[in-house]
Parts: structure tokens; C-alpha cells; sequence
């Protein structure tokens, strides 16, 4: 398994650091740049659509991944009820949007528009999850780009012809999306007609679906509150036109989050069917765990630390400033809001599994507890210290879901924990540091982000996190 697991990532990871890099620091920052104000305001209407995709899924998605993963009957005889649950919530998705939106004065078209494509990702995703759930690694590492790619080429065909506005970024975004829509769709409907099925498993109604993915919608809901409510939490206590501020100076950050965490989900994606998988044959999961959370630290914590490193100077490189004061605020937040990425790592992994097991009471109770204390924080902290505020808060909240997810695997699964390991990245951090006070005094940001990341993949390798060997050998390429 672990030998499919690093296979199917090397290809996802490659085909994601061509297009998600493209996406996020290109076409979205040149968005943000040229439209200003106008990008403040789709940031938020863009959280606020995030925020209630609850109502969009329940919890469909992962409950259907981790059924098909188990027996594909699952995915023939209850195709089409989910597909009416799916419908049915896409509905009541839509008409809460546009009567919280109208309420919230935003811009009705808008809405319209982020909202509906709201709507055709999530079908992208529950088709995606059959298409996973069968172990068709390749095929859903190429529609996870899909959406992207596409609306990358619109998005270009706009800039081309000079119509560069929200509206035509947000089209570009829904025309990917309705390609994919498609694509995936077709798909599912052909490895539907070639399951064989030699007796009935009982096909779930409506109801049932909707009953069954409840803890799982539960979870979303909670985790997709305490990750997003940050961004609406400013737009409720701080007055208009700060909000707007804010809340660009936030998204400056979060974009680079969100690129981040982009390479990180795909660990999760193709963890939850493997965990499911092994979990049902009564395979042991040490390793493939093991494995996973070795992977993502050596990512997450260089990344983190450039943030705190070389913040106020990535950020100066990459957006448009008034003053010298706005440099410091966005990088005061990007160095909270990257580190964000170390626990939420962990959460891709050990959440994932927990997932896997069905676990998913305990992980409701931690998505409460974390939920209480991002609300709790930011009524505090927004009011005082505004996107800098709403950072902290977030840092804290991911911090402690994490530790509760951690621990909980380590309860469950007898999970024990590797000195060795542990004072490998030890001194991985502290090895940082010196590459940072090597470089720092460099006169280009990206040379010295360059040497940094060099200096970091050495230092893996030096430390020896990896048995080098035993990773080429899963990988096929050393048969010795």
C-alpha cells in the first residue's frame, strides 16, 4: 500500500505544482492587484459560500469515499440516491446563500455566480470520491486539476481580450468548473456500467443517505467554521470599509495557505481510501502513517519557518502597498497564518485515519472545542487587532484540533512516539536558522528563498528522516 500511496502522490504533487502554483500566485494575485476594493468584497462572498458548504454535502462525500473504498457495490446500488440527496441539498444550499447574502447587502450577482459554482464543485467532489473510492488514483489525480486548468485558460482569454473585472474572474472560475462537471460525470457513469453486481446490497434511500453522513457533515461543518469564520468574524465587528481592508490583507496570506494545504490535502485524498482499505483487512496502518506524517513535516515546518523568516519580504515581492505599515501588518499575519500549516499537516494525517476508522464523535467534540475557542478568541482579538488578531486566533484553534487528533491515534492505534525522529527535526529547526542568518542579508528575496529551500532539502537528507533506499525501492526504482 505504500508502494501505490507514494506512486499515486509523486503524480499528484507534479501535476499540482504546475497548475495550483499557476492559479493562486498568477492568476489570483494579478486578480487581487488589478481589482482591489472589488477582490476585498469576493473574498468574503467567497467565505461566506465556503463557510455553508455543509449545507451543500452533509457529509457525503467522505462517507461515500470511505463506503466505495470498502466494496464498489456501494457506488452502484446507491448512485442515484445520492445523487437526489446531492440535488436536493444543492436547493437549500442556494436559497440560504442568496437570503444571508441579501441581508448582508452583498452583491446579488456575484453571490449568483461563486455560489453556483459552489454547488458544481461539490458534485465534482462526490464524483470524484466514487472515482477515488475505486482506486482510480491517475484518473482523480487528473480531474483534481481539472477545474483549475481550465479556468486558468479562460482567466488568460479574458486578460487577453482586456476584460479583466470580478465578473469575468468569477466566470472563469464557473466555466472550469462546469468542463470538469462533465468530464466527471461521464466517467462515473462508464465504471458504474462495469461493476458486476452478483446480489443486492440494498439500496439506501434518500433519507438514509442523508442519516448516515450526518457525523460526517457534523465534522465539515464544524472544521469549515473554525478555519473560514475568521474572514466573516471581521466582516460582522469591524465597520464596512475596515472589513474590506482586513480582509484583503488576510486573503494575501490565506491564498498562500491555501496553496500550501492544496498539496497537502492530495496526502489526505489518497489516505482515506488506503486507511479505509486497511483498516477493513486488518492490515497494519504504522507504516503508511508513519510514512505520511515523515512526508508532510519535512514540507510544512520549512515552510512555516520561511514565513516567519522572510514574511514582510514575500509579501512586498507579491502585492501592491499604500505605506510601509501595511507591509508589516501582512507580514505580521502571513508568519501566523503559515504556521498554520505544521498542525494542519497533522490533521490531514491522523484526521484522515480517524476518518478512516469511523471515529468521528471524537473528532466532532475536538471540531466543538476548537470551534469554541476560535469564536471566543475572535471576539477578543478582531475588535483590538484586526487581521493580526483573526491570525493568532487561527494559529491556536488549528494548534489544538491537531494536538486532540494526534493523541486520540496515538490512544487508539498504540502509536509510539520515535526519539530519534523527534530530535531529528529538532535539529532540522535549528539548522533553519542558520541557513536563515546565512541568506538574510541577501538583496533578492527569491535567491534567498532559493538557497533556503536548497539548503533545507539537504539538511533532510543529511539527517537522514528518510531511508533514501527504502523510498526508492517503494517507488520502483531501485529493484535491489
Amino acid at each position: 500500500m505504500r508502494k501505490v500511496f507514494v506512486k499515486n502522490l509523486v503524480l499528484l504533487q507534479g501535476l499540482n505544482l504546475i497548475i495550483k502554483p499557476v492559479w493562486l500566485l498568477i492568476i489570483d494575485r494579478i486578480a487581487q492587484n488589478s481589482l482591489g476594493a472589488a477582490y476585498g468584497e469576493y473574498f468574503i462572498i467567497l467565505n461566506l459560500t465556503l463557510l455553508l458548504n455543509i449545507v451543500l454535502d452533509l457529509g457525503i462525500q467522505n462517507y461515500n469515499n470511505t463506503k466505495v473504498a470498502g466494496n464498489s457495490l456501494f457506488f452502484k446500488e446507491n448512485f442515484t440516491s445520492i445523487l437526489l440527496a446531492k440535488f436536493t441539498l444543492s436547493l437549500a444550499y442556494f436559497a440560504i446563500i442568496m437570503y444571508i447574502g441579501m441581508q448582508r447587502e452583498m452583491d446579488a450577482s456575484l453571490l449568483l455566480i461563486i455560489g453556483l459554482n459552489q454547488i458544481i464543485t461539490s458534485f465534482i467532489l462526490y464524483l470524484r470520491s466514487n472515482i477515488s473510492g475505486l482506486q482510480k488514483y491517475t484518473i482523480d489525480s487528473l480531474l483534481s486539476i481539472s477545474d483549475k486548468t481550465f479556468a486558468i485558460l479562460f482567466c488568460i482569454g479574458f486578460y487577453f481580450l482586456k476584460q479583466i473585472d470580478i465578473w469575468h474572474f468569477a466566470f472563469a472560475q464557473i466555466a472550469g468548473s462546469i468542463v470538469t462537471l462533465f468530464i466527471a460525470a461521464y466517467l462515473n457513469i462508464r465504471y458504474w456500467g462495469h461493476i458486476k453486481s452478483e446480489s443486492k446490497q440494498g439500496q439506501l434511500q434518500l433519507l438514509n443517505v442523508l442519516k448516515k453522513s450526518i457525523p460526517y457533515a457534523l465534522l465539515f461543518a464544524l472544521m469549515g467554521f473554525y478555519t473560514r469564520a475568521d474572514v466573516m468574524m471581521m466582516d460582522w465587528l469591524l465597520p464596512k470599509n475596515e472589513a474590506i481592508f482586513h480582509s484583503s490583507i488576510y486573503a494575501q496570506s490565506f491564498r498562500l495557505l491555501d496553496a500550501a494545504c492544496m498539496f497537502a490535502m492530495l496526502f489526505s485524498g489518497l489516505l482515506l481510501p488506503m486507511f479505509a482499505r486497511l483498516l477493513a483487512e486488518q492490515q497494519d496502518i504504522k507504516p503508511l502513517t508513519e510514512l505520511s506524517v515523515k512526508l508532510l513535516m519535512v514540507i510544512a515546518i520549512p515552510v512555516a519557518l520561511a514565513a516567519h523568516f522572510f514574511g514582510e519580504k514575500i509579501m512586498l515581492a507579491m502585492y501592491e502597498f499604500n505605506d510601509i505599515e501595511e507591509v508589516i501588518l501582512s507580514g505580521q499575519v502571513f508568519g501566523n497564518i503559515l504556521f498554520c500549516f505544521i498542525p494542519m499537516c497533522l490533521v490531514y494525517t491522523f484526521g484522515t485515519l480517524l476518518t478512516a476508522k469511523g471515529d468521528i464523535k471524537a473528532m466532532n467534540i475536538f471540531a466543538l472545542i476548537a470551534l469554541t475557542v476560535n469564536v471566543g478568541l475572535n471576539l477578543i482579538l478582531i475588535p483590538k487587532y484586526q487581521s493580526h488578531g483573526a491570525s493568532y486566533s487561527s494559529l491556536i484553534t488549528q494548534t489544538i484540533f491537531a494536538g486532540l487528533c494526534t493523541a486520540r491515534c496515538f490512544y487508539l492505534f498504540k502509536f509510539k512516539f520515535h526519539i530519534k525522529t523527534g530530535l531529528q527535526f529538532c535539529v532540522l529547526i535549528v539548522c533553519l536558522f542558520g541557513v536563515f542568518f546565512l541568506v538574510k542579508g541577501l538583496s533578492s528575496i527569491w535567491i534567498s528563498l532559493g538557497i533556503y529551500g536548497i539548503g533545507s532539502a539537504l539538511l533532510v537528507l543529511a539527517l537522514r528522516i528518510f531511508d533514501i533506499g527504502n523510498l526508492l525501492k517503494i517507488l520502483g526504482i531501485n529493484k535491489q
